[in-house]
């Protein structure tokens, strides 16, 4: 029961300071270039991916990383931090208000950049990890 106490724990609090970093991004991007696209929430998926690259690649190479640590950065923080139920919604509501053509270039755009980026955080500590 310990280990799940810390297991929740670690996920908890991780996911607070995800949650709080993607509510602070989104509104920067928000008062920066406006709400007519969700500049913010792309941001924050790829970023998010791309970070998740990396510590779950760390996580896979490393034999020393805690369990513990892992859920804290890719379950908590990360989880917290992504937003692709926020994603998902702003593509139905783009679509819906006849924005079919910017509705699918932030759906693909999206997932290929998040993507990708998983790929780029996880060769990256593969190569200078060493």
């Amino acid at each position: 029961m310990q280990q799940q106490s810390l297991a929740i724990v670690a996920v908890a609090v991780g996911g607070a300071i995800g949650s709080v970093s993607r509510y602070l991004v989104s509104s920067w991007f928000v008062e920066r270039v406006g709400s007519g696209f969700p500049w913010g929430t792309m941001f924050i998926n790829v970023s998010g991916s791309l970070a998740i690259g990396v510590v779950l690649q760390l996580a896979l190479s490393r034999a020393g990383l805690s369990p513990y640590v892992r859920l804290f950065f890719a379950t908590g923080i990360l989880g917290g931090f992504t937003t692709f139920s926020a994603y998902a919604f702003e593509i139905y509501a783009m679509a819906s208000a006849e924005r079919q053509a910017q509705s699918l270039a932030y759906a693909l755009g999206s997932v290929a950049a998040g993507v990708t980026a998983a790929y780029v955080g996880a060769f990256a500590v593969r190569v200078f990890a060493r």
